[in-house]
């Protein structure tokens, strides 16, 4: 086995990655391990890094990437559906979303844990020619995340606040997309809404549990589609779309559908902001599909997937 560690370094403060480095070569060297620090040096780096290793070995390879969600994206957008290769993540990004599908998530911060982990076989989507490891926004989500982004090149909020902050702004702009979603049983949704997410893993938005039932290796992936409302009313439900409990709520048919599907597809009037695990990207019209069994992905040792419940399932 060879361990590839990912690093960015215009990521986070220069201390704690040299800090981050050192653990890293205490811990491989303590195991005696094969092992590599890469620091990128350019966006899509961490891709090619990873290419260039598969084809240059073809021994079982485990790439650690430090980052958020939007890394794990590209490193694992690197070999879809190559099993001979391993993921998985150090959180370093702002939201650390797709960590969260998992018990006792510090584990992922720990070195040793991380090169004791066992791997499971998740999901993927895909969303016309690209990948989605967690989750898909459009609409209101997607909106929030780029006046989140806007802040954080500001850098006058600190970056755990600019999804809240983000959000704030967001509330106060336009509400209501047109979407049309097609469905393979025929059935067609056609009208503005206020958002749409798709999603392999549960969270979003730094701990938004907006799809409370995903589960990461069921074969389908779960989403929330919701109305569009006012402004109050969207107030009202955004406590509980935060904790996962807008299911429970009553008369919550009225303003959301909740659907668990392996396809469908969606137009727009134009081209419109997408958000694919945390990464903006545009498009007229997508193509969404479930690629069973699509990455391996490390879990530290210590740690356990969250899997959805029989019981869960059944009440859609």
């Amino acid at each position: 086995m060879i361990y590839h560690f990912i690093m960015n370094p215009k990521s986070g403060r220069h201390r704690k990655q040299k800090n981050l480095e050192s653990l890293i070569k205490e811990a491989c060297s303590k195991r005696a391990a094969d092992y590599r620090i890469y620091y990128t040096t350019c966006p899509n780096d961490a891709t090619e890094y990873v290419k260039s290793m598969i084809r240059i070995s073809d021994e079982r390879q485990r790439f650690i990437c430090v980052g958020g969600d939007g890394t794990i994206n590209e490193v694992v957008s690197s070999a879809p559906g190559n099993l001979n290769v391993e993921f998985g993540v150090i959180p370093y990004g702002s939201g650390n979303d797709f960590v969260k599908n998992f018990t006792n998530t510090e584990l992922f911060s720990d070195i040793e844990a991380q090169l004791d982990g066992d791997t499971v076989t998740l999901d993927l989507i895909k969303v016309n020619d690209y990948y989605c490891v967690n989750m898909v926004n459009i609409g209101f989500d997607c909106n929030v995340v780029k006046e989140s982004d806007n802040l954080k090149k500001s850098k006058i909020i600190p970056s755990g606040a600019t999804y809240i902050v983000g959000l704030i702004i967001a509330f106060f702009k336009k509400f209501g997309t047109p979407m049309k979603l097609v469905f393979d049983d025929g059935e067609v949704i056609d009208r503005e809404l206020t958002l749409t997410a798709i999603g392999n893993g549960r969270f979003c938005g730094g701990g938004f549990k907006a799809l409370p039932l995903a589960d990461l290796q069921d074969g389908l992936f779960d989403m929330c589609i919701i109305e569009k409302v006012s402004r109050a009313t969207f107030i009202s439900l955004v406590s509980s779309y935060k904790a996962g409990t807008y299911l429970e709520k009553k008369g919550i048919e009225k303003y959301l559908t909740y659907k668990r599907v392996s396809h469908f597809k969606m137009e727009f009037e134009q081209a419109i902001p997408i958000c694919i695990d945390g990464e903006i990207k545009g498009a007229r019209t997508i193509d969404f599909s479930i690629m069973r069994n699509g990455f391996n992905f490390v879990v530290p040792k210590g740690s356990e997937l969250i899997r959805g419940t029989v019981e869960e399932a059944a009440s859609v």
